[in-house]
């Protein structure tokens, strides 16, 4: 499953990486003929605007998945991952699905990690599908918080939040839409009134896509 899923291709190759979105479409494009792949790609999509971005969806999707195979074999390789452990399709399908609906940078780079991490055998089984679905609902500054909140010993409370405004670049309420919102994922919780600390599933959450 594992090769099957990601390709040898050279992550630093632009070349690679567009003959890999080639390939892809080659395939979709067979798919379409059969007419069993617009309902699963374009099934999501509100029917009048089928027409009319089907194709520019379709494309993205495939130049994401180029993208996400290149960007996940060079996170392997750079953690010296060698044998590539099995993916079950009950992760793989909805990460994948998930992931090549993100096109902003900071949420791609968090898909390919966690992709990588249900390949290394060392943190495949500490994987939960609970994951997925965190990475599915945050944003780029979401996931920013968290990971600067955890490396700083997971504290989201007044004087940590007026910390990380000034690391992030962010308005203090900027920030604390984003704390609120991980509370709502429950990779943070909630300790009294303006404590907030990062919860066991937020620093699981982190270990997964951590370098």
């Amino acid at each position: 499953m594992a090769n099957e899923l990601i390709r040898p291709i050279d992550p630093d190759s632009a070349h690679a990486i567009e003959e890999t979105a080639k390939a892809v479409q080659k395939a979709i494009d067979a798919a379409m003929q059969s007419g069993k792949y617009v309902g699963e790609v374009l099934g999501d999509l509100p029917h009048d605007l089928v027409g009319i971005i089907g194709d520019w969806v379709k494309h993205k999707r495939a130049r994401r998945w180029a993208e996400l195979s290149a960007e996940t074999e060079k996170i392997l390789r750079e953690r010296g991952v060698e044998n590539r452990g099995d993916v079950s399709p009950s992760v793989a399908i909805p990460l994948i699905a998930a992931a090549i609906n993100e096109d902003r940078d900071e949420l791609k780079e968090l898909w390919a990690k966690l992709f990588a991490a249900t390949m290394d055998p060392k943190r495949a089984k500490f994987f939960r599908l609970a994951f997925i679905e965190a990475a599915k609902r945050m944003d780029p500054l979401d996931a920013s918080i968290l990971a600067q909140a955890v490396a700083q010993g997971g504290q989201l409370n007044l004087q940590a939040r007026n910390t990380l405004s000034k690391e992030v670049n962010a308005t203090r309420d900027q920030v604390d839409v984003s704390v609120e919102n991980l509370i709502k994922l429950e990779l943070a919780v909630r300790i009294e009134m303006q404590n907030v600390v990062v919860a066991a599933f937020g620093r699981e959450f982190v270990r997964a896509v951590s370098d």
